[in-house]
Protein backbone atom coordinates (compact mmCIF):
# COMPACT_ATOMS: atom_id res chain seq x y z
CA UNK A 1 0.00 0.00 0.00
CA UNK A 2 1.29 3.55 -0.92
CA UNK A 3 0.04 7.00 -0.90
CA UNK A 4 -0.97 8.44 -4.00
CA UNK A 5 0.13 11.54 -5.59
CA UNK A 6 -2.52 13.84 -7.05
CA UNK A 7 -0.19 15.17 -9.59
CA UNK A 8 -0.27 11.33 -10.72
CA UNK A 9 -4.14 11.10 -10.75
CA UNK A 10 -5.57 8.85 -13.44
CA UNK A 11 -8.63 10.31 -14.49
CA UNK A 12 -10.08 7.01 -15.59
CA UNK A 13 -9.77 6.11 -11.66
CA UNK A 14 -11.77 7.07 -8.56
CA UNK A 15 -9.13 9.47 -6.24
CA UNK A 16 -7.92 7.93 -3.41
CA UNK A 17 -5.77 8.77 -0.88
CA UNK A 18 -4.50 4.74 -0.71
CA UNK A 19 -3.97 2.89 -3.60
CA UNK A 20 -3.46 -1.19 -2.81
CA UNK A 21 -0.86 -3.00 -4.72
CA UNK A 22 0.39 -6.58 -5.36
CA UNK A 23 3.60 -5.82 -4.27
CA UNK A 24 5.53 -3.61 -2.05
CA UNK A 25 6.64 -0.40 -4.11
CA UNK A 26 10.42 -0.82 -5.15
CA UNK A 27 13.45 1.00 -2.60
CA UNK A 28 15.15 3.05 -4.81
CA UNK A 29 17.54 4.08 -1.75
CA UNK A 30 18.23 0.12 -0.58
CA UNK A 31 17.24 1.87 3.16
CA UNK A 32 15.49 -1.21 3.33
CA UNK A 33 14.11 -2.72 7.03
CA UNK A 34 15.79 -6.37 7.25
CA UNK A 35 13.37 -9.24 6.87
CA UNK A 36 14.11 -9.87 10.91
CA UNK A 37 12.66 -6.57 11.47
CA UNK A 38 9.74 -7.04 8.91
CA UNK A 39 8.20 -9.91 10.38
CA UNK A 40 8.91 -9.12 14.43
CA UNK A 41 5.62 -8.66 14.77
CA UNK A 42 4.44 -11.66 13.59
CA UNK A 43 4.26 -14.54 15.75
CA UNK A 44 2.53 -17.90 16.07
CA UNK A 45 -0.70 -18.37 18.19
CA UNK A 46 -0.47 -19.12 21.51
CA UNK A 47 -3.22 -21.20 23.08
CA UNK A 48 -4.50 -18.08 25.13
CA UNK A 49 -4.59 -15.87 21.33
CA UNK A 50 -6.63 -19.40 20.19
CA UNK A 51 -9.21 -19.03 23.06
CA UNK A 52 -9.60 -15.35 22.69
CA UNK A 53 -10.75 -15.86 18.83
CA UNK A 54 -13.31 -18.13 20.14
CA UNK A 55 -14.71 -15.70 23.15
CA UNK A 56 -15.38 -12.63 20.52
CA UNK A 57 -17.97 -12.38 18.02
CA UNK A 58 -15.56 -13.73 15.47
CA UNK A 59 -17.35 -15.84 12.79
CA UNK A 60 -15.99 -19.49 12.42
CA UNK A 61 -16.35 -20.59 8.82
CA UNK A 62 -17.08 -24.51 8.92
CA UNK A 63 -15.74 -26.86 5.79
CA UNK A 64 -17.51 -29.44 5.58
CA UNK A 65 -17.18 -32.43 2.43
CA UNK A 66 -20.37 -32.50 0.91
CA UNK A 67 -21.97 -36.00 -1.24
CA UNK A 68 -19.63 -35.74 -4.17
CA UNK A 69 -16.42 -34.80 -2.09
CA UNK A 70 -17.04 -30.84 -3.23
CA UNK A 71 -16.50 -28.49 -0.22
CA UNK A 72 -19.18 -26.89 1.71
CA UNK A 73 -18.67 -23.94 3.45
CA UNK A 74 -20.53 -22.59 6.03
CA UNK A 75 -19.83 -19.02 9.02
CA UNK A 76 -21.46 -20.28 11.77
CA UNK A 77 -21.34 -19.37 15.30
CA UNK A 78 -18.91 -21.36 17.85
CA UNK A 79 -17.23 -21.47 20.96
CA UNK A 80 -14.29 -23.15 22.60
CA UNK A 81 -14.82 -25.25 25.68
CA UNK A 82 -11.51 -26.93 27.40
CA UNK A 83 -9.97 -28.08 24.02
CA UNK A 84 -13.44 -29.28 22.12
CA UNK A 85 -14.80 -26.34 19.48
CA UNK A 86 -18.89 -26.41 19.83
CA UNK A 87 -20.83 -25.28 17.26
CA UNK A 88 -24.58 -25.19 17.11
CA UNK A 89 -26.79 -25.96 14.01
CA UNK A 90 -30.25 -27.53 13.13
CA UNK A 91 -30.95 -31.56 13.10
CA UNK A 92 -31.78 -31.13 9.03
CA UNK A 93 -28.65 -28.98 7.79
CA UNK A 94 -26.52 -29.65 5.11
CA UNK A 95 -23.21 -29.50 7.73
CA UNK A 96 -25.09 -32.52 9.76
CA UNK A 97 -25.93 -34.61 6.47
CA UNK A 98 -22.37 -34.01 5.16
CA UNK A 99 -20.89 -34.85 9.19
CA UNK A 100 -23.05 -38.43 9.48
CA UNK A 101 -21.01 -39.41 6.47
CA UNK A 102 -17.65 -37.98 6.92
CA UNK A 103 -16.70 -36.84 10.77
CA UNK A 104 -13.94 -34.72 8.99
CA UNK A 105 -14.19 -31.03 9.46
CA UNK A 106 -12.13 -27.59 8.73
CA UNK A 107 -12.59 -24.10 10.66
CA UNK A 108 -11.55 -20.82 9.96
CA UNK A 109 -11.55 -17.90 12.24
CA UNK A 110 -10.28 -14.65 11.37
CA UNK A 111 -10.66 -11.42 14.10
CA UNK A 112 -13.09 -9.19 12.74
CA UNK A 113 -10.57 -6.52 14.54
CA UNK A 114 -7.18 -7.75 13.45
CA UNK A 115 -8.17 -9.76 10.60
CA UNK A 116 -3.99 -10.50 10.98
CA UNK A 117 -5.20 -12.76 13.94
CA UNK A 118 -6.73 -15.78 12.11
CA UNK A 119 -6.45 -19.18 12.68
CA UNK A 120 -7.33 -22.31 10.14
CA UNK A 121 -8.22 -25.72 11.86
CA UNK A 122 -8.67 -29.30 10.78
CA UNK A 123 -10.33 -31.94 13.36
CA UNK A 124 -12.80 -34.67 13.37
CA UNK A 125 -16.29 -34.24 14.83
CA UNK A 126 -16.35 -36.72 18.41
CA UNK A 127 -19.91 -36.03 18.91
CA UNK A 128 -23.49 -34.36 18.12
CA UNK A 129 -25.66 -33.96 20.50
CA UNK A 130 -28.93 -32.50 21.12
CA UNK A 131 -28.88 -32.52 24.81
CA UNK A 132 -28.40 -28.80 25.98
CA UNK A 133 -28.43 -27.47 22.17
CA UNK A 134 -30.89 -25.12 23.35
CA UNK A 135 -29.30 -23.16 26.07
CA UNK A 136 -26.13 -23.29 23.87
CA UNK A 137 -27.86 -21.16 21.01
CA UNK A 138 -29.49 -18.95 23.56
CA UNK A 139 -25.86 -18.44 25.29
CA UNK A 140 -24.16 -18.00 21.36
CA UNK A 141 -27.11 -15.12 20.85
CA UNK A 142 -25.84 -13.29 23.67
CA UNK A 143 -22.63 -13.53 22.82
CA UNK A 144 -23.03 -12.36 18.85
CA UNK A 145 -26.33 -10.64 18.79
CA UNK A 146 -25.98 -9.19 22.49
CA UNK A 147 -29.33 -10.53 23.13
CA UNK A 148 -30.40 -14.35 24.39
CA UNK A 149 -32.62 -14.94 21.76
CA UNK A 150 -32.65 -16.41 18.18
CA UNK A 151 -35.01 -14.76 16.48
CA UNK A 152 -34.74 -16.49 13.38
CA UNK A 153 -34.82 -19.83 14.45
CA UNK A 154 -37.82 -21.61 12.81
CA UNK A 155 -40.00 -23.58 15.62
CA UNK A 156 -39.57 -27.27 13.67
CA UNK A 157 -35.75 -27.07 13.55
CA UNK A 158 -34.07 -29.24 16.42
CA UNK A 159 -30.76 -27.78 17.34
CA UNK A 160 -27.74 -29.78 17.27
CA UNK A 161 -24.43 -29.24 19.63
CA UNK A 162 -21.44 -30.45 17.21
CA UNK A 163 -18.18 -31.10 19.44
CA UNK A 164 -15.22 -31.24 17.43
CA UNK A 165 -11.47 -32.02 18.11
CA UNK A 166 -8.61 -30.15 16.76
CA UNK A 167 -6.35 -32.34 15.33
CA UNK A 168 -4.18 -29.60 13.36
CA UNK A 169 -3.79 -26.01 14.65
CA UNK A 170 -2.44 -23.79 11.84
CA UNK A 171 -2.47 -19.89 13.41
CA UNK A 172 -1.00 -16.55 12.88
CA UNK A 173 -0.88 -13.07 14.86
CA UNK A 174 -0.06 -10.38 13.67
CA UNK A 175 0.36 -6.60 15.97
CA UNK A 176 -1.78 -4.11 14.22
CA UNK A 177 1.50 -1.91 14.56
CA UNK A 178 3.05 -4.49 12.17
CA UNK A 179 0.43 -3.99 9.36
CA UNK A 180 1.86 -1.39 7.07
CA UNK A 181 5.75 -2.14 7.54
CA UNK A 182 5.96 -4.15 3.77
CA UNK A 183 4.22 -1.01 2.12
CA UNK A 184 5.39 1.93 4.08
CA UNK A 185 5.70 4.66 1.88
CA UNK A 186 8.78 5.70 3.88
CA UNK A 187 10.58 2.52 2.16
CA UNK A 188 10.67 4.15 -1.25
Amino acid sequence: MYVQNDDNYDKGRMPTSVEIVDVAPSNADNDTVSRTELFAGVTELSKDELFRLFQLRNLAYVGTLSKDGSPHITPVWAEMVNDLILINTFEESAKIRHLTKDKRIALSVVEQNNPFNMVSIKGKVVEQTSEGADEHLKKLAKRYLGIGKYYYRKPNHKRVIVKIKPEKIMGLSIHPAFYFLAYSPWMR
